[in-house]
């Protein structure tokens, strides 16, 4: 789990920030989000990314690390997503 107390939130979590220093999310859509072997599930995915669903306009959270793991909503913890 990363210190997210730190300045090191980013250097942890692989987290990008523009210049202005605002966290840069990634953007998928629903289908993507569910579908095992698409990038957003095979690429880059770890326990805690997070990334913005422009179909439902909710953010979603990577459970674990692996393309199978689900992504659940950021704002009530309950499943949104399960890869298959």
């Amino acid at each position: 789990m990363p210190d997210v107390t730190s300045n090191n939130l980013v250097k942890e979590t692989g987290l990008k920030k523009d210049a202005m220093g605002a966290v840069l999310v990634t953007v998928s859509t629903t289908a993507a989000l569910a579908a095992i072997a698409n990038a957003v599930n095979t690429t880059g995915k770890y326990k805690g990314k997070m990334v913005f669903n422009e179909t439902t306009g909710i953010l979603v959270v990577a459970a674990d690390t692996t393309a199978a793991a689900v992504w659940k909503n950021a704002g009530t913890g309950v499943t949104a997503h399960t890869p298959a």
